[in-house]
């Protein structure tokens, strides 16, 4: 094998490696010997069928698969031996002049043929030389909040908000908003009726906008026992197509109609929820808020050390890997405005200037992901594979009754499969890190806590605006907003 160096410029490479036709013709001796030994045909008994004739029959089938062996196998030592490492997959092309697919097929088919030497340029572009800060010229500060009456006081209104109470109207009364009613409903589009748009005994708070829009708004000043047609227009962005942006009468029964009273925070409402008394929820909360703020915390602490370390990274950065970073961001940040309803050119009023601070973001986390792996290769971090289990059903909980199904998909998906190791390694990283820098702890109240994780998720939002940010909650049951039903039937 011979190398010969292109371009070596920044951090591209374009290398050119030839391999003697004598090493295809060894490399398919070989592939023959093996299947000497395991292939029967008509004839010959079996491990008798002879060298050239196995090469006859086999040879131009077997050789694709030689020449992609040769090809991993001799690159592989190339960058090996070069002492580089790809940043991205390099790109291999075997007909060195203009660019041709049909050009690139008659070279392959030669070398094939075994008409000419196993001969590719290879570009690429190198992970670059990482040097490791001083840690100790880095200080970052711990913001840390206790727990007070005041904090536990507000989540149990929060709950008591969230588990509303409702006593029925009198029979004269009529339906309000805010007012929870009973209905029957049947659906129809075109009179006809429709899958999905019937249903009994329905509890719908109106202005809940649980339905569609329009439906519940023709509810209020309705009676009970009163039957009503409900004429509404599916959206157009509607999760069912076929009924899209479809006209639709429902046929609505008023069964019932509860207004909203005033939730008594005391023991029975704390046996309501599953707890013995008001002192055990009050404990739940107390102690789920401290979990909570001790998370946030520790996320606040992470950006800060991000903060810190990004000036003091000094190195390239591979070109492919910051515009690929920077245009998934961009993407994932466009396909979130358009799915919000909005339209791209009344939220983005410059472009230029916003694609040039995803740019920026892209950049830092290329930098700060390549830092992390030099760290995890340097020391030796890793996460065991029951870690990743653990961190894959927890990703698969949030999809009920599809856990199964979530779970074949990711494992059936090496580039997804990172996506769940990449961050625990991340965090394991980090969590070295902060025990080699120095860290000052700042005692805080919730607002300031608070405040620096709504930052942050703002933050977050345009650098990531498909994933939602946790936010603390004061117990499961509570802060955490109830998912709203489905639309129209739902």
């Amino acid at each position: 094998m011979n190398v010969s160096e292109v371009l070596a410029k920044d951090l591209n490479r374009e290398i050119k490696v030839d391999v003697p036709r004598d090493n295809i013709e060894d490399k398919l001796l070989s592939k023959l010997e093996e299947l000497k030994n395991t292939v029967q045909l008509k004839g010959f008994r079996p491990g008798k069928v002879p060298i050239h004739h196995l090469r006859k029959v086999f040879g131009q089938r077997l050789m694709p698969e030689i020449i992609e062996d040769l090809v991993k196998e001799t690159s592989a030592k190339a960058m090996s031996d070069r002492n580089e490492r790809p940043a991205i997959q390099p790109k291999i092309s075997f007909y060195q002049g203009k660019p041709s697919e049909d050009k690139e097929k008659e070279e392959i088919d030669k070398i094939i043929r075994l008409e000419k030497d196993l001969s590719y340029k290879m570009v690429y572009e190198i992970i670059p030389e990482i040097d490791v800060p001083k840690y100790n010229t880095i200080s970052i500060i711990k913001k840390t909040a206790k727990v007070t009456k005041e904090d536990i006081d507000e989540a149990l209104q929060r709950i008591a908000d969230e588990n509303k109470s409702y006593e029925e109207r009198k029979s004269t009364e009529k339906a309000e908003s805010g007012d929870q009613l009973i209905i029957d409903f049947v659906g129809k589009i075109d009179g006809e009726i429709f899958d999905g748009g019937t249903a009994n005994d329905a509890p719908l708070v109106i202005g809940s906008g649980a339905f569609i829009p329009g439906f519940e708004e023709q509810l209020t000043g309705s009676a009970k026992d009163q039957e009503l047609n409900i004429n509404v227009r599916f959206p157009e962005d509607y999760q069912v197509p076929h009924l899209a942006n479809k006209d639709a009468i429902f046929e609505t029964k008023v069964k019932k109609i509860e207004k909203e009273v005033p939730t008594k925070i005391s023991d029975d409402f704390a046996k309501k929820l599953g707890f013995d008394d008001l002192k055990k929820l009050k404990e739940q909360i107390s102690e789920q808020l401290e979990k909570d703020y001790e998370s946030i915390s520790k996320s606040d602490l992470k950006r800060n050390l991000l903060d810190g370390l990004d000036p003091k990274l000094k190195f390239d950065l591979p070109p492919t890997l910051v515009k690929d970073e920077s245009d998934s961001i961009w993407n994932n940040y466009i396909a979130d405005i358009e799915k919000s309803g909005k339209k791209v050119k009344d939220v983005i009023k410059d472009e230029k200037k916003t694609r040039k601070e995803y740019d920026d973001i892209a950049q830092r986390r290329v930098r700060l992901g390549l830092f992390f792996n030099k760290i995890a290769e340097d020391e030796s971090i890793t996460v065991s594979d029951d870690e990743v289990n653990k961190a894959l059903f927890e990703q698969a909980r949030n999809y009920p009754g599809q856990e199964s199904e979530i779970i074949k998909l990711y494992q059936e998906n090496p580039g997804a499969m990172m996506q769940i190791r990449s961050p625990l390694v991340e965090e394991k990283v980090v969590d070295h890190i902060l025990t080699l820098v120095k860290i000052k702890e700042e005692q805080v109240d919730r607002a300031k806590l608070l405040g620096n994780e709504h930052e942050h998720d703002h933050e977050e939002q345009k650098t990531k605006p498909k994933t939602k940010k946790k936010v603390a909650k004061s117990t499961k049951r509570t802060a955490d907003k109830k998912p709203s039903k489905s639309k129209t039937k739902k």
